[in-house]
């Protein structure tokens, strides 16, 4: 008989994976200024310390998710922990801005490659049902607890050391799960069925989804209605279009018919990518909130955020326990709304507002409704996956995430600057006009969360919940004609 393999164990180190990309995700951002001041980078270029990490995160996710596929999800994890650890060493030593830039994206890639990997190790440990579903609900709790991790660490990490340790710090942690994945993760299985890449639809893909994270994020300089923006976005459109022409036509294709086909999976596709906007773009206007209106200090940004993570954390626990008992469109258009609530409340946070009775209730609401949110939609996700695919499937669920979140705060950004402005040249408070802008940014999201709703309830049940409805039927059936 043999060993059951350590499934906890395994749990515990792809979730620590994925949390450390996360906390990148947020990490940086507080350092920003210090990095400034140390390296001598103008603030156009500081952005790109962000930028660069998003940009080859979001562009080589499908890639990634397809490498972990054909290479071997084990090799792919080891491999992109060890990139990680090494871009972040050459981060935290880096003398100028251009060296800081291209480490970012070396993070990013690695990111790229890490993410699909660890998350379908998860899906390979844990068989769809009640089992998948708890490992699940720890993979979604860490979608908010990460984020709000890394502004704490980055806030601790700045006061209390020096921003090159906002890089140091991932280079043990990385390079410790690297050493454990050999030893808990069993070996990789050769696909007989697949050996030939997609190339084209590689290049296609990856190219068309690096062409759109790219023209977003340089809406910040370049304007929405630039010649630029929509030539890019043109393309973009184009890429789709033969990216997907290429799929439908070719034998062995990136994205296999299985997921492009599914209508569950493009749905919650979609619904990850708009709940994205309003998780990210709760942290990025919240902490500008924070610090530029209320001013207060980075540590204690990243400590207000710890109501928002211990409250994500307790109701995804909760959810992992009752996703197979409540049908799941009750729990994802339930906390699509919650949350919607909380981000509409957020549109009244003013200057002087005190945290305890104002902003801290709003964050427990918020992060009660995106708690109910991402175990059920991750589920929806990647359920339909076979085993050979489950890197594709995590891909393409982790690229609706980055790429939803940096479509939606450059468009929020947008519409809080221009209300800023608005305020501005009439002569109201800086402080004020700033806030007021950040409510109609958090206004907009907060419909486009309602909207999410809307789009949620063509989810259907999990596999396990629609079997024991027609087993129910079934026996329903059958007691009327005995009867």
């Amino acid at each position: 008989m043999s060993r059951p393999e350590p499934k906890l164990s395994i749990l515990a180190l792809v979730a620590t994976a994925q949390f450390i990309l996360l906390i990148d995700d947020t990490i940086v951002n507080v350092a920003l200024p210090s990095i400034g001041a140390d390296l001598d980078m103008a603030e156009s270029d500081l952005s790109w310390v962000v930028n660069a990490y998003f940009l080859t995160l979001g562009g080589f996710l499908l890639a990634g998710g397809r490498a972990a596929d054909l290479i071997g999800r084990r090799r792919m994890l080891v491999a992109a922990l060890i990139a990680f650890s090494a871009a972040s060493l050459v981060g935290g030593f880096a003398g100028s801005g251009e060296l800081l830039v291209a480490a970012r994206a070396v993070q990013g890639l690695a990111g790229a490659l890490l993410s699909p990997a660890a998350l379908s190790i998860l899906l390979a440990t844990f068989p769809a049902g009640a089992e998948r579903t708890r490992a699940l609900g720890v993979w979604a709790a860490l979608s908010g607890l990460g984020a709000a991790t890394g502004l704490l660490a980055g806030g601790v990490i700045v006061e209390a050391l020096d921003w090159r340790w906002v890089f140091f710090v991932n280079v043990p942690v990385g390079l410790a799960a690297a050493v454990l994945v050999p030893r808990l993760v069993p070996p990789d299985v050769r696909r007989p069925d697949r050996t030939r890449p997609d190339w084209s639809g590689a290049v296609l893909g990856t190219s068309g989804l690096l062409l759109l994270v790219y023209t977003v994020v340089e809406t910040d300089s370049a304007g929405w209605t630039s010649i630029r923006t929509l030539v890019g976005l043109a393309v973009v459109a184009v890429l789709g279009a033969l990216f997907v022409r290429r799929e439908r036509t070719t034998p062995d294709p990136l994205v296999p018919a299985s997921l492009i086909g599914a209508h569950r999976v493009a749905v919650a596709n979609v619904v990850i990518a708009i709940a994205s906007v309003g998780l990210f773009a709760m942290f990025f206007f919240l902490t500008l909130y924070m610090q530029n209106v209320q001013g207060w200090s980075a540590l204690r940004t990243g400590l207000s955020y710890l109501p928002f993570a211990a409250t994500m954390l307790v109701v995804s626990g909760v959810v992992t326990n009752v996703a197979h008992r409540v049908p799941r469109r009750a729990l994802l258009v339930t906390g699509l709304l919650i949350a919607a609530a909380g981000l509409w409340m957020m549109r009244g946070l003013r200057p002087g507002d005190a945290y305890g009775t104002e902003l801290m209730p709003i964050l427990v609401v918020t992060a009660l409704g995106l708690g109910l949110l991402f175990v059920p939609i991750f589920e929806a996700a990647t359920e339909s996956a076979r085993e050979h695919d489950a890197g594709m499937a995590s891909a393409l669920a982790t690229a609706s995430q980055q790429v939803g979140s940096a479509v939606g705060i450059a468009v929020l950004v947008t519409v809080a600057t221009q209300r800023t402005d608005e305020l501005l040249a009439a002569h109201v408070g800086p402080a004020q006009a700033m806030s007021e802008g950040f409510g109609a940014a958090f206004t907009v999201a907060s419909l486009i969360l309602v909207a999410a709703a809307a789009l949620a309830t063509r989810i259907g049940p999990t596999r396990e919940t629609g079997r024991r409805c027609r087993l129910d039927v079934s026996r329903k059936i059958r007691h009327s004609v005995s009867a």
